[in-house]
């Protein structure tokens, strides 16, 4: 089984995670608004239904609330989230989500069922 989910498209070429992870290569730029703002750019790798795996520029601790803009380049509007750090590994970390608007949660609710229901088709030889 072998997906990757660019510009909200399903595509073949990388292997989809278990456990409700898809992968993907969407553009976001990333705010944080404490007592070090800061503006920076990063890539989201991988997407749940509450959280994101994102590798960026610039560095980020646990426990920051980032906000977020971008998304999948097919989608209509830019998603604008807010969002907690939960782990970070060098340049990568983990997201909570804990601000969505309606729009952005039904488009990703489908997004992650179409990539959901490819993994239950059967794979051509």
């Amino acid at each position: 089984m072998k997906y990757v989910h660019d510009e909200g498209v399903i595509q073949e070429e990388r292997s989809v995670v278990a456990d409700g992870i898809v992968p993907v290569r969407w553009p976001v730029s990333y705010a944080f608004l404490g007592s070090r703002h800061f503006l920076s750019k990063g890539t989201i790798l991988d997407v749940t239904a509450s959280g994101f795996r994102v590798t960026g520029t610039m560095p980020v601790e646990v426990g920051m609330r980032l906000r977020l803009w971008g998304g999948p380049p097919a989608k209509p509007e830019p998603f604008d989230i807010r969002a907690t750090v939960v782990w970070v590994k060098g340049h990568e970390f983990g997201l909570d989500l804990h601000s969505l608007g309606v729009d952005d949660q039904q488009w990703l609710s489908g997004f992650l069922a179409e990539a959901h229901s490819q993994l239950l088709l059967p794979q051509a030889a």
